[in-house]
């Protein structure tokens, strides 16, 4: 009898920095800016600052981590090989609930959106979250390569409306620079005392880095690919974090942002005419 079959290793740097940023900006980016406004107001760009550096430095420990230990199950193969596989076990398992229960939210924001443009009533959200849940089931049940070009497009998809957003904003502020020193001013209505609620629920926003580590047994030279997939993942996911929030922040008025489930699409709909700001 052979060993145990030797995964292909099929995930170059280009794949493996996709899989890292289409794995952190989902559903987060999409309502989290309306959420932070009703804690802490236009104070919340800072606290998106504060979070991604604390991100980072935790998505360097898993970067250097998997330099190590280049094994497949990222957080799983990085503490069975510190400890024992009883606490490997722990530690995959625990991974594996969390993104379970995240991947609701996912659904639930793509039906957010989608409601602005096509009403639904409740049985058709039902159909759409289960399908939209079922899609990205199916696809990484094909193969990891199917999922890593499924994941390249998906993430280019989500991140062009953002980057229109965020040229739009500054057209926008050029063209009505009093609206952000307004709508910044005061830059904290609500006080600091939120700022831990916030930190926290940003942080979450930064979370996804460490699937990037998880198919290391199937990406090309892990050693060296996964450490640069992390850091520049990273580092494309703050800055577009924090030039969107400050658009956002800097276009619509914190306390319309606090009621608000779409607060992007409020947003352009002010940068294209369409509603005040």
């Amino acid at each position: 009898m052979g060993g145990p079959k030797k995964l292909k290793e099929e995930l170059t740097s280009f794949d493996l920095t996709n899989i890292i940023v289409g794995s952190i900006v989902g559903a987060d980016i999409y309502i989290a800016s309306a959420l932070t406004a009703g804690l802490i107001g236009p104070f919340s760009i800072i606290v998106w600052l504060v979070a991604g550096v604390l991100a980072t430095i935790i998505a360097l420990v898993f970067a250097y981590c998997s330099y190590y230990v280049p094994r497949v199950g990222g957080p799983f193969a990085f503490v069975s090989c510190a400890f024992d596989d009883f606490y490997g076990f722990l530690t995959g398992w625990s991974m594996w609930i969390a993104e379970i229960l995240a991947l609701p939210v996912f659904a639930i924001a793509f039906v957010q959106y989608l409601q602005y443009f096509f009403p639904l009533d409740f049985f058709q959200q039902v159909i759409v979250k289960g399908l939209f849940l079922f899609s990205l089931i199916f696809i990484n049940i094909i193969g990891v390569k199917a999922a890593g070009r499924a994941n390249d497009f998906l993430t280019i998809i989500k991140l062009i409306p953002l980057i229109l957003l965020v040229f739009g904003g500054i057209f926008f502020f050029v063209s009505n620079p009093g609206t952000p020193a307004t709508n910044y001013t005061p830059f904290a209505p609500l006080g600091l005392n939120n700022f831990g609620a916030a930190l926290v629920l940003i942080l979450w926003a930064y979370a996804g880095f460490e699937l990037g580590t998880l198919p290391a047994s199937e990406v090309k030279n892990p050693k060296k690919t996964i450490p640069k997939a992390i850091a520049t993942g990273m580092l494309i996911v703050t800055i577009f974090y924090l030039s969107t929030n400050f658009v956002i922040y800097g276009i619509v008025n914190w306390s319309s942002l606090a009621k608000t489930t779409t607060p992007l699409v409020d947003a352009a709909s002010i940068i294209l005419g369409q509603s005040e700001p």
